[in-house]
């Protein structure tokens, strides 16, 4: 690990991925990341893709992947087993 060698938050990790295409981003970190989120399941990778790379609302994401708008907690439900999903993977890859 590079600069990342402190241990980021799931949070930071997804948002550094996110800002790799915008630059100002750890590069080896973002590309760990990046191989994490190829080996997810369909669902979970569009999802973490339009919330962190798009930046999309919870409207559009529901939406556009067909998830129940209401409760809104489903909507959470969905992004935190995207969340779990991505960090076993990266978890078993470090």
């Amino acid at each position: 690990m590079s600069s990342s060698q402190v241990r980021w938050s799931l949070e930071e990790r997804l948002c550094n991925w996110a800002r790799q295409a915008r630059g100002g981003h750890d590069e080896g970190d973002a590309q760990r990341v990046d191989r994490a989120w190829r080996r997810l399941a369909p669902c979970h990778r569009e999802l973490l893709r339009m919330v962190y790379v798009w930046g999309a609302g919870r409207e559009v994401v529901c939406r556009r992947l067909k998830i129940r708008r209401q409760p809104s907690h489903i909507f959470e439900l969905e992004l935190a087993a995207a969340k779990a999903a991505i960090e076993k993977i990266l978890d078993e890859t470090s």
